[in-house]
């Protein structure tokens, strides 16, 4: 019995300097995921997942000495197709004839946009995880534990060589799955040829009704709310203001991250007639909260989190007082 003891403390000496240099070690390849799908040339298909839906889409991406391009299209479903080029991106809806011109704003497959390395290891556990296998290449995992309820738990995938990922898993606070993103067949490398990376529909698009959606950034003494509450694990990363609405008055458009999720707050003026039904709402995963502010404004905080973090960040926003 006592032999067993001493063997048991040695084997927790010798895997506690482990534990202890795994946090940094699985920070690491998250930041090589945080730029390996920028700097990278690639084309796949992958499959999105959310309850009972999915989702086929088809990617090809190139990075050059000129520049960053992607198109993304979907296959399943009413056609829609996503053409990055550099800082811009337009979005094409063959069924509404329609095309939306924007900044190119954050994704989060294959890549997570907003990644803040200091911000994430306060409001995740990080660990790493087993070598696994995605779309038929070597996969390792790198666990994202919540700390709290305001967020959730991931599960990322990633191609050891390059840095990319392959797979991504949300967790809910009972470890069941909220979405997730995976290739079924990808290439890394290689030739993509430049039409890959080009619209389908740029030609027929000329007669085509043009959105422009683009914003203009907000400098903070310009910025008339803040966030008068402080929800935890939560910073303001962007202020921009946008029209959301043809014809309707321009709203401001905050982002706020945790190092990893974001939620979009949208502060829009409202008329006497406003029709917008107030409270809790979802469309998939995205939870969406709705509030009347000072009855001019209309509050709406959605993102990929739990329930209870809108509704605490759309209560927070405040009018600044003069």
């Amino acid at each position: 019995m006592r032999r067993a003891l001493v063997a048991c403390c040695c084997a927790i000496a010798v895997m506690s300097p482990a534990s202890a240099a795994d946090r940094p070690d699985a920070i690491a390849w998250l930041g090589k995921v945080s730029s390996a799908a920028a700097s990278l040339t690639f084309s796949g298909t992958f499959v999105y997942q959310a309850g009972k839906s999915s989702e086929t889409s088809r990617i090809a991406h190139i990075t050059d000495a000129t520049g960053d391009y992607e198109r993304l299209e979907t296959l399943d479903g009413p056609p829609r197709e996503i053409v990055r080029s550099n800082g811009e991106v337009r979005f094409y809806l063959p069924q509404e004839k329609i095309v939306i011109s924007d900044h190119a704003m954050p994704r989060r497959f294959p890549a997570w946009s907003h990644f803040s390395p200091d911000q994430l290891a306060g409001n995740y556990g990080v660990r790493m995880g087993s070598l696994d296998r995605v779309a038929g290449l070597p996969a390792q995992q790198v666990l994202l534990d919540a700390r709290d309820g305001l967020r959730y738990s991931h599960v990322f995938w990633i191609e050891p060589a390059s840095g990319l990922l392959l797979k991504s898993r949300m967790l809910d606070a009972n470890g069941g799955s909220v979405e997730q993103f995976a290739f079924s067949e990808v290439t890394i490398g290689g030739l993509v040829e430049r039409d890959k990376v080009r619209s389908s529909y740029a030609v027929l698009a000329k007669d085509w009704r043009e959105i422009n959606a683009r914003g203009e950034v907000v400098k903070p003494e310009e910025n008339w709310v803040t966030c008068g509450a402080h929800v935890p694990g939560f910073k303001q990363i962007s202020a921009v203001r946008r029209r959301i609405k043809a014809g309707g008055a321009e709203a401001l458009h905050l982002v706020f991250s945790d190092g990893l999720a974001t939620i979009s707050v949208f502060v829009e003026p409202t008329s006497g007639s406003s029709t917008a039904t107030l409270g809790e709402s979802s469309t998939g995963p995205t939870r969406i909260f709705k509030r009347a502010l000072t009855g001019q404004y209309l509050v709406t905080a959605l993102g990929e989190v739990p329930p209870e973090t809108v509704r605490r960040l759309a209560e927070a926003i405040e009018i600044k007082r003069k």
